[in-house]
């Protein structure tokens, strides 16, 4: 099976071609399911919308792109990349949904495989990443097509740089339905660095998890133990494991 993509498509302007296509193909599935359950009189936020809107965002990506070259610096205002990252992401974000509603699960897969890539252009320039869902449900479910190496620590680099990006409104919220994804996305961070079994990673992600959200460590390093018994795990997952567990059980 091929690995998805993982290197950053903008600096590309034939890749960015590819991008465009794979935008209309599954916006297309997914405005012709909504034609066919229509109409929807008087609702503004139509697929259709979302699309065109994704696609002009993703037009003055390719323009940064083709004005700065492989540089990673954005050539926008820090406030004007920050509403950039915003319209794109929440448009492919209500672009998901309306996916989900609909029941085109393929469609669904490729618009948050879309949002992973884009938070990655966005993080690397210093935007701020204000919608975390369809980025968080592609990184879990790119994690889970295999135990590859390359795979998870470019997975790893890319949820890290998420939760380093993340707007301060999201950390900040007692809101649990806004903090719901960045709650899964360190428990995938920490996951998939268990996974790989890199010993830095484990250490990173879980430092990350007891300093953002300690509430929920108890939680995860329980589950854990019993996750990294299993033989596809070696003993220096289990220890890292082991240790955390200890730290928030017997000494807390």
């Amino acid at each position: 099976m091929p690995l998805p993509r993982l290197s950053c498509f903008w600096n590309n302007p034939i890749v960015n071609r590819a991008t465009r296509r794979a935008l209309d193909r599954h916006a297309g599935d997914i405005i012709t399911a909504f034609d066919a359950a229509g109409p929807f009189p008087g609702l503004e936020a139509t697929p259709a919308a979302l699309a065109a809107a994704v696609a002009e965002c993703l037009e003055t990506c390719n323009l940064i792109n083709q004005s700065q070259g492989d540089d990673d610096e954005a050539g926008l205002p820090p406030e004007e990349l920050d509403e950039l990252s915003d319209s794109l992401l929440e448009c492919l974000s209500d672009l998901a949904l309306w996916a989900w509603q609909l029941r085109r699960d393929e469609a669904r897969a490729g618009i948050e495989d879309l949002a992973l890539d884009a938070t990655h252009w966005l993080c690397a320039r210093g935007a701020r990443i204000g919608t975390l869902e369809p980025a968080v449900n592609a990184l879990a479910r790119q994690a889970n097509t295999g135990n590859d190496p390359v795979l998870l620590k470019a997975l790893f680099e890319r949820g890290c740089a998420l939760i380093s990006a993340t707007s301060t409104t999201i950390k900040d919220s007692r809101d649990p339905a806004v903090l719901q994804p960045w709650l899964m996305l360190h428990f995938n961070c920490a996951i998939i660095a268990t996974r790989g079994g890199d010993q830095t990673a484990m250490n990173t992600a879980y430092d990350l998890l007891e300093n953002h959200l300690p509430g929920n460590c108890v939680t995860f390093f329980r589950e854990g133990m019993a996750e990294v018994s299993k033989p596809a795990y070696g003993e220096a997952a289990r220890e890292a494991m082991r240790q955390r567990f200890t730290k928030w059980t017997v000494e807390g």
